[in-house]
């Protein structure tokens, strides 16, 4: 499992479908504490855009109350 050092969060990766400030494009946010960070990894393929993730990672299917634009989340 991988922790952030820095705080001892988990970090999770939430992944976009053509998000506002990302049109066109699939988007990974890293999350730390409930909290979004500035940390993102982008690309045009959901395919790329996971091979980009931080390997080690688990993957969550998208649960029916998450926002639509949300694919999956990666823990």
């Amino acid at each position: 499992m991988l922790i952030d050092q820095t705080n001892n969060a988990l970090p999770i990766w939430v992944v976009y479908d053509n998000p506002v400030d990302f049109p066109g494009r699939f988007v990974a946010r890293k999350w730390l504490n409930d909290t979004p960070t500035a940390e993102t990894l982008q690309s045009s393929t959901l395919e790329e855009l996971r091979s980009r993730l931080p390997p080690g990672l688990y993957r969550l299917e998208r649960a029916d109350s998450d926002d639509a634009k949300i694919v999956e989340t990666w823990i």
